[in-house]
């Protein structure tokens, strides 16, 4: 396991859907056990992402300096701290100050995940093929698979780490949002084995769970592709007087040039940061919907099993959605008009998430609220992990983190500036009201991406 980064990433993947399923008791104990308002659903959201916004592009300029891995491992220790002390008490300023804490895990990790798998498999194909260039092998044996010794890529069927990186790494980003749902499925299990005994017990062990994986990662990822910035200048050491603030300036300016010069960069900042802030309306209001709708008799271990069956579907939905979109990838990764497909395609994705939503919102029956918060759940889910393919595709390997981490940035200024106003309409005028404006919003999320897929097609022809 330690030498296959792109198992190890997949891995990852999965650990980071163990941390999301902690979303289930954590909703049900404010939502049917405290019986939390609108406004303060929505200030824990904002809370949470706007230590996002803060902390994003500084943990990812971290990560770009000194360690991948390392920022990774610390992220899951982090937000499996604050996941594990979130239901010590029911005083409303400290679970607002254990979002803040979830919040600055998160970026830990975000995009220095994929930053470091992209660098590990650039470093073992450059070994490969300097190792195939010193040492004599037999006609057949250089035909093979590179990865049949062990069974070829983490599933068998995408290629080795000794490939061509290029062509696995979205496949990889892909694949990695399937094990994301598959995680998300095993923690909804354990979530409602737990939370059937107690829900707040149930928040206290996923947060221990997320401790653990943190502590496996620590020991077997490697970070043999990565040597931090400040150690090189042309093979020697860099000065002494060179100042970690400075290169981190420097390397923030390098990614901001790059999404501003970049066409489809643009539309994925752009639409991420207008989806965000329907997203974090919805995520935060639309289990309160469905109490609302027909679930105000359950209490809050019937209301575990009944949300913790609801979202395993739906991460099951997720998977055939995740290995369509994967294989999309693959046949467009040589197609000089991905950038078109890819941004028309991520425009029809955010549509639909908006005809979920506005299900979700509209609609007098439980049922059919339900069927389009799986629609909402499903088309977000594909459309964020085309984002962050996008994005990867686009940037350059020195500031790869900085970039996936601009776009996440993008989203935490949208869920900052539009999902605590949702929240505040929600409070002050209806919950079907708050939660239509946010399917509008994803519609208008759409624009973006079908402006640059309409130019490139404009250019191309």
């Amino acid at each position: 396991m330690r030498h296959r980064p792109d198992r190890l990433f997949l891995l990852t993947g999965g650990v980071q859907g163990l941390a999301f399923s902690w979303g289930l008791p954590a909703m049900v104990w404010w939502v049917v056990d405290l019986r939390l308002s609108p406004f303060r659903l929505a200030v824990l959201g904002t809370a949470l992402v706007l230590s996002i916004l803060v902390t994003e592009t500084p943990t990812g300029v971290v990560a770009d300096l000194y360690s991948r891995k390392y920022s990774v491992v610390a992220a899951y220790v982090v937000m499996g701290t604050a996941m594990a002390l979130g239901p010590v008490t029911e005083l409303f300023g400290v679970l607002v100050i254990w979002q803040v804490l979830w919040g600055v895990g998160w970026t830990l990790q975000s995009g220095a995940a994929t930053a470091w798998m992209t660098d590990e498999l650039a470093h073992h194909a450059s070994h490969s093929h300097r190792s195939a260039a010193v040492m004599p092998v037999e006609p057949q044996t250089a035909a093979a698979d590179p990865g049949a010794d062990d069974g070829g890529g983490a599933d068998g069927d995408s290629g080795a780490v000794g490939s061509d990186p290029s062509r696995e790494v979205d496949g990889l980003i892909v694949r990695h949002a399937v094990f994301r749902s598959a995680g998300v499925m095993v923690g909804l299990v354990a979530a409602t084995a737990l939370g059937a005994w107690s829900v707040r017990g149930s928040m206290a062990v996923m947060g221990l769970l997320s401790i653990a994986a943190a502590g496996y990662l620590a020991v077997t990822m490697p970070e043999a592709g990565f040597e931090s910035p400040r150690r090189r200048a042309g093979g020697a050491p860099r000065p002494a007087r060179t100042s970690a603030w400075r290169d981190a300036i420097a390397l923030w300016k390098r990614g901001a040039r790059l999404v501003r010069r970049s066409p489809s960069l643009l539309a994925v900042t752009l639409a991420a940061a207008i989806a965000a802030g329907a997203w974090e309306a919805n995520d935060r209001l639309s289990a309160l919907r469905l109490f609302e709708l027909g679930l105000t008799e359950l209490d809050g271990r019937e209301a575990v099993l009944f949300f913790g069956a609801a979202w395993f579907v739906m991460s099951a939905l997720a998977i055939p959605m995740m290995t369509w979109l994967r294989r999309h990838l693959e046949r467009s990764q040589a197609d000089q008009r991905s950038a078109r497909r890819d941004a028309f395609l991520l425009a029809r994705f955010l549509v639909i998430a908006a005809a979920g939503a506005m299900a979700l919102a509209l609609s007098p029956w439980f049922t059919v609220a339900l069927i389009g918060w799986a629609i909402l759940d499903v088309a977000g889910e594909t459309a964020y992990s085309l984002t962050e393919a996008m994005a990867n595709r686009h940037a350059d390997s020195s500031v790869r983190a900085t970039v996936v981490s601009f776009v996440g940035q993008s989203q935490a200024v949208g869920e900052a500036s539009i999902g605590l106003a949702l929240g505040t309409v929600a409070q002050l005028v209806s919950l079907p009201f708050a939660l239509a404006i946010a399917a509008a919003l994803f519609a208008a999320s759409a624009a973006p991406a079908a402006v640059v897929g309409w130019r490139t097609a404009a250019s191309e022809d």
